[in-house]
Parts: structure tokens; C-alpha cells; sequence
């Protein structure tokens, strides 16, 4: 379907048990929630099975959604607990790593010539750094950055599809777009690259004839200054640098002091529901 609203009339047929309509779905849809499955396993054949398992529960639930329009926040949410089902045991899912049709995918992107001021050599550190740094992520974390920056959702929209508060989704995403900036410095890279690291991801992990990842900018990854800063007092740092600039509250005016101990007791709330949260 080129238009929303023939892919909206298209889940409403399958809705309706047009099955020429639901076979017609199904193969719209399979590269772009392949694409979504590989980027949250980072694993070839993996991502396939839940894809199939995936594309099953659609046909077998699909009578149950209530809204076409709100068709990929349902779809995307029903693979997601495909994962975490199979993730259940921690320990699997600290063993995310790259299949071999992965590792096959890098070699070939690095054969190639790309205009994106990287030299070849960059280029191989800077993709494997990502590549790491994406699979160390939470599954949660890994899965905001992948809905925010390939599947282009507002934060309204990230937040619907888990449940949760708007702000709750910026803050996850703000700490997950902290955790991959300090993995490329500890491996020598600005923190600046961090757009060009992810746009990289995107390209990496793109379905080879299918749906290319989203353009990653530096608005994509703007969560706003009330997330920023409840993702960075959330934190035992966080707090550490605020009580840190209090050692310094001798030098400030009265009204400055003031200020500042509102600004303490907003980190200390922002702690609380941060702990809550997680």
C-alpha cells in the first residue's frame, strides 16, 4: 500500500476476514517488522522465527484490534512480547551477539563506498562499536532507540505502545542514548559521532531488499530539558554532581541558593519515581 489510508483499508478488510486482504498484509508488512525483530536481537535466524510467530499471532488476533490506524503500535507491541518471552531467562539475553549472516552484512558494507566523511578504517571501528554498544542496551533501551530513530515515532507514540507516560519514554530514552555515547568514548570516539554511529546501526541492520532505516538527526535524539535532566538526577551520579555544586552554595546569592535547592528537591523527586519506575 503506497497511502495510510490504504494500508488502513487493507488491515480493515483482514479485519474482516478477507483473506486475500490478510495474505496481502502479511507480505507488506514482513520486511519492516523483520527489520524491527533483527534490530532487537541483533541475530539473523532469530529475528526470522519471531518473525513467522509474529506474522501468526497477526493473523490469528488481528480480529481483535479495535483501531486499524493504530495497526503497527499493535503489531510492533505483539513482537515485542514475542522477545521478551524468548528472553525470559536473563541469561540469554545478556548472550545477544551478531549471527554469522550478520557478521557477512558488515564485510559487505565495508567493501563499499558511502559519502558520510568516515575513511574505510573509521568506518569498520565505528560500525562495530555501535554494533556492541546496541546489543550491551537493555532490551527495553534497545527498543526506544529502534522505535525513535528507524521507525520515526514521536515520544506520544513510543509511550502508547508501552503503557506509559510520555515523559517515562523520553527518560528512556535519554539514558539510552547516554549508555551508547559512553560507549564510543571509552573507545576514542567524540560523542558527537553518536547520530553518524546510529544512522550506521541503521544501515548495518537494514533488511538487504527491504525497508531502509529512517534519516537519524541530531532532532531525533532531543528528549527536552525536563527529561534530560529526570534521566540524569534519576541517578546515584546525578545526585553525587548536585550535592557536589551544593558544597559550592557558600559563593551563590540567597536567591540563587534558593533556586538551586528547588532545583535538589526536583532531582530527589526525580529519583524517587525513577526508582519506582525501574
Amino acid at each position: 500500500m503506497d497511502t495510510e489510508s490504504g494500508f488502513t483499508l487493507l488491515v480493515h478488510q483482514a479485519r474482516l476476514g478477507d483473506q486475500g486482504a490478510m495474505d496481502c498484509l502479511a507480505e507488506t508488512v514482513r520486511q519492516r517488522l523483520y527489520a524491527y525483530l533483527y534490530r532487537l536481537t541483533l541475530n539473523h535466524d532469530l529475528a526470522q522465527d519471531l518473525l513467522q510467530e509474529t506474522l501468526l499471532k497477526m493473523v490469528e488476533h488481528i480480529k481483535d484490534l479495535e483501531h486499524p490506524e493504530g495497526f503497527w503500535n499493535w503489531l510492533f507491541r505483539t513482537a515485542l512480547g514475542n522477545v521478551q518471552h524468548h528472553y525470559r531467562d536473563v541469561a540469554r539475553q545478556r548472550a545477544i551477539g551478531l549471527s554469522a549472516a550478520s557478521h557477512q552484512r558488515l564485510s559487505k558494507y565495508l567493501t563499499e563506498d558511502y559519502d558520510d566523511g568516515l575513511n574505510r578504517l573509521m568506518r569498520k571501528e565505528l560500525s562495530q562499536t555501535v554494533v556492541e554498544a546496541m546489543a550491551r542496551l537493555t532490551l527495553m533501551h534497545r527498543n526506544v532507540v529502534i522505535l525513535r530513530c528507524f521507525e520515526q515515532m514521536s515520544y506520544a507514540e513510543i509511550a502508547g505502545l508501552l503503557g506509559c507516560k510520555e515523559l517515562r519514554a523520553r527518560v528512556i530514552f535519554f539514558r539510552a542514548r547516554r549508555a551508547l555515547g559512553r560507549q564510543l568514548g571509552r573507545r576514542g570516539f567524540a560523542r558527537g559521532l553518536l547520530v553518524t554511529a546510529i544512522g550506521l546501526f541503521g544501515l548495518l541492520t537494514a533488511p538487504a531488499d527491504g525497508v531502509a532505516a529512517g534519516a537519524v538527526t541530531a532532532g531525533t535524539l532531543k528528549v527536552g530539558p525536563v527529561a534530560a535532566f529526570a534521566g540524569a538526577a534519576g541517578t546515584a551520579p546525578g545526585i553525587a554532581a548536585a550535592v557536589t555544586i551544593a558544597g559550592a552554595g557558600l559563593t551563590l546569592t540567597m536567591e540563587q541558593f534558593i533556586y538551586f535547592l528547588l532545583l535538589l528537591g526536583l532531582a530527589c523527586v526525580c529519583l524517587v519515581i525513577a526508582l519506582l519506575w525501574d
